[in-house]
């Protein structure tokens, strides 16, 4: 669900108002989501959105204060999204590196599920973007990626007690949170769009989301090190134990 509404506005709405308006702003959202899959980026406007959600422009301009507002929503609605999944992944019954594994799945997993978010994650961080976004969606999204971060910071703290994960004044658990996403991000998105497939055909059947992550936190130095344990047998028991029916919908395209 969509996080509390933190816009004045709300205030003067009952809660059965309130609920009407969340219904509906989630649904606005539903259809920028369908519009950007079906024709991209560049074609969605506000003036679209009106026409094929039917709802009027003044009602509209009531939930976003426009396309980039709107954009930043999905944005925000998505990482909702992957911060449960993330709280999924933490209930994984495993060493701090499987569970922090089990996080790199759940990343992969989300991202493979919804390529629009992908590039609304980079798109909504742009100065220009960013700059006419509400600033009551700014605060969703900044509250959200401390979200995320803390979920991350959970595991590496968790490998630092059990003494699994040394940390250095130039690498703490800051920095080894931002590489774990930036790595995650950066494979799965070139991986995914593959320029034109020329990247997939070349890696063919390699579990290039796994390597990039166990290499990554042999750099580190988390231990069990990738050559210590057999980590492609974790991978398979977080997809089965964790997300079996995300990963059968990926399967069969039926996402």
């Amino acid at each position: 669900m969509y996080m509390e509404d933190t816009s004045p506005s709300s205030g003067g709405r009952s809660p059965r108002q309130e609920e009407k308006w969340q219904a509906r702003e989630q649904k606005l959202l539903d259809i920028t989501q369908e519009l950007i899959e079906e024709h991209g980026f560049a074609f969605f406007n506000m003036d679209r959105l009106v026409k094929a959600s039917g709802v009027s422009k003044g009602t509209i301009y009531n939930h976003f204060s426009g396309k980039e507002d709107c954009l930043s929503g999905l944005c925000v609605r998505c990482m909702e999204e992957t911060a449960g999944m993330f709280r999924r992944a933490l209930t994984f019954k495993g060493t701090p590196r499987e569970v922090a594994l089990a996080i790199h799945y759940a990343y992969s997993l989300h991202l493979r599920m919804n390529p629009t978010f992908s590039m609304s994650l980079i798109t909504v961080r742009t100065a220009g973007f960013s700059e006419k976004t509400s600033p009551e969606r700014a605060a969703l999204l900044h509250r959200m990626d401390t979200e995320l971060f803390t979920l991350a910071y959970s595991v590496i703290d968790r490998a630092v007690a059990e003494g699994d994960l040394k940390l250095a004044e130039n690498m703490d658990r800051v920095v080894m949170a931002f590489l774990n996403w930036a790595v995650s991000y950066g494979i799965n998105m070139l991986a995914d769009t593959g320029f034109e497939h020329s990247i997939s055909d070349h890696l063919g059947d390699k579990n290039i989301a796994l390597i990039g992550a166990n290499v990554l936190m042999d750099g580190l130095g988390m231990k069990p090190l990738s050559t210590e344990w057999d980590y492609s047998a974790t991978w398979e028991r977080i997809g089965n134990e964790i997300f079996p029916e995300e990963v059968q919908q990926l399967q069969q395209g039926s996402f």
